[in-house]
C-alpha cells in the first residue's frame, strides 16, 4: 500500500493551510491522509495543571475539526487523525518517517501551545533525512497556486539528484511544465566596469557557462521525464531573492538543502528565505 502523505496540525492558519494542500497532494498521489498533532504527556513527577489539560483539549479539538473539515472537502479521501502524546519535533520526524511526504504550516500560532511555530518547522525540515513541504496560508484559502513547478538548482554543485528527480516528479504528476532556476551571485571586475545601462551586448562568458552547465545537468531526467516541458532560466542575481520572486509564478518551489549534522539544524541561507517569504508551497529535500 502507498505511503500517506502526512501533515501536522495546531489549530493556525499555517496548519490548515498545510493541510488541505497535503490533501490534494495525497489525492495526486492516490494515497491516504494523516493528520497528527503532538502534545508531550506529564511527566509524572507533578500532576498535569488546568492550563496544560486545557492546550492538550485545543490540540484534540484543532485535530478533529481538520479532519472533519477536510473530509466534507474531500469524501473519498481516506483520512486519518491522531493525537501523539511526544514533544512537536519528536512526533513530527516519526510520521514523516513513515510517510511519502510530510507537510507543515510554515507560521505556527506562537507561544509555548503551539505545535507548528515557524521555527519548530525550519527546525523540524532541517533535520529530517526526508522531503518536508512547508506552506504558508493563501490570501483565498480555497485558491492554489498556479504555474509550473520550480526547481532551484546550483548547477555547479550538481550531486543532487533526488532534488531534481522529485522535481520531475512533481511535474509529471501535475502535468505543469519545470522551471529550472540557476542563479549566481554576481561577481567579477565587469560588474564594476560596466553599468547596467552599458554592458557589452550579449550575455556574459560566465552567462553561457551557467547555461550550459544548466542544460547538461539536467539532460539526463528530461530524457526520463518527456512529457515534461522544461524551461531553463539563469539569472546573475542574489540567489534567494531571484528564488523567492520566482515563487510568485509557480504552484511549487523544489529546493535541496544540505545535510550538514555538525552545524546543527539549520537550512542554508537561500532555503531559508525562500521558507520565510514564498508565494507558493516550498518542498525541501535533503542531500548530502
Amino acid at each position: 500500500m502507498p505511503r500517506p502523505v502526512t501533515a501536522g496540525i495546531d489549530g493556525s492558519a499555517a496548519s490548515l493551510a498545510a493541510a488541505a494542500w497535503a490533501a490534494r497532494e495525497a489525492e495526486l498521489r492516490d494515497t491516504a491522509l494523516h493528520l497528527v498533532a503532538a502534545w508531550p504527556p506529564p511527566d509524572g513527577a507533578s500532576p498535569e495543571t488546568a492550563d496544560e489539560a486545557e492546550r492538550r483539549h485545543f490540540a484534540a479539538r484543532s485535530l478533529d475539526l481538520a479532519r472533519d473539515r477536510l473530509r466534507g472537502r474531500h469524501p473519498h479521501l481516506d483520512i486519518q487523525a491522531r493525537l501523539l502524546g511526544l514533544p512537536p519535533h519528536v512526533a513530527l520526524l516519526a510520521s514523516g518517517l513513515a510517510a511519502d511526504l510530510l507537510v507543515l504550516g510554515s507560521r505556527g500560532l506562537g507561544g509555548i501551545s503551539a505545535l507548528l511555530l515557524g521555527s519548530t518547522g525550519v527546525h523540524t525540515a532541517a533535520l529530517a533525512d526526508f522531503p518536508v513541504a512547508l506552506v504558508r496560508p493563501l490570501p483565498h484559502p480555497g485558491d492554489l497556486p498556479a504555474g509550473p513547478v520550480l526547481l532551484a538548482l546550483d548547477a555547479e554543485h550538481p550531486a543532487q539528484e533526488a532534488v531534481i528527480t522529485l522535481a520531475f516528479e512533481e511535474a509529471a504528476m501535475r502535468e505543469v511544465p519545470l522551471r529550472a532556476l540557476y542563479a549566481w551571485t554576481p561577481t567579477g571586475p565587469a560588474l564594476r566596469t560596466y553599468p547596467i545601462t552599458s554592458r557589452p551586448y550579449g550575455p556574459s562568458p560566465r552567462a553561457r557557462h551557467a547555461e550550459r552547465r544548466l542544460t547538461e545537468v539536467l539532460m539526463p531526467w528530461r530524457q526520463k521525464f518527456p512529457e515534461v516541458r522544461v524551461e531553463e532560466v539563469c539569472l546573475e542575481d542574489i540567489p534567494a531573492g531571484a528564488v523567492t520572486a520566482a515563487t510568485r509564478h509557480a504552484a511549487l518551489a523544489v529546493l535541496g538543502h544540505r545535510v550538514q549534522p555538525a552545524a546543527g539544524p539549520r537550512l542554508g541561507p537561500v532555503a531559508h528565505a525562500t521558507v520565510r517569504a514564498a508565494a507558493c508551497p516550498v518542498l525541501l529535500v535533503p542531500h548530502a
